[in-house]
């Protein structure tokens, strides 16, 4: 099952490998014991802005779970622009999941996937 959602997220990043505002695509694919999984990268785009993206994944049960994921999208002065991750926070934030949409500003959302992401990011670029 891990490979199978492995091929999909290859399949995705592909197909926005060839939009015009991609200018490079890096991603490695770790298939972990217990049918689990990582997946890092990142992909350069036209502005300079990139986007940093990692997931670790259990696929044992019915569907895969994302143990940890972080989707980090930054401009070309290397200012985050969002975040995407579940990581713990000191002090603890009222939700594990969640999007950083400034430095300081934190609102609860749900984990989403590579296309979402990259969807998002071309249309905050009016890129489609």
């Amino acid at each position: 099952m891990i490979q199978t959602y492995f091929a999909h997220i290859k399949a995705t990043v592909d197909q926005f490998a060839a939009a015009p505002f991609v200018l490079e695509v890096s991603i490695s694919f770790e298939t972990r014991p217990g049918n689990q999984g990582y997946l890092h990268g990142h992909i350069g785009f036209v502005d300079k802005s990139r986007l940093f993206f990692r997931e670790y994944l259990d696929a044992s049960a019915e569907h895969v779970e994302k143990l940890m994921y972080t989707y980090h999208y930054q401009s070309a002065a290397d200012r985050m622009i969002f975040r995407y991750d579940n990581a713990q926070h000191k002090p603890p934030l009222p939700f594990v999941e969640h999007k950083h949409i400034s430095d300081t500003e934190i609102i609860r959302s749900d984990a989403p996937s590579i296309p979402i992401v990259l969807t998002e990011i071309a249309r905050h670029k009016q890129w489609i």
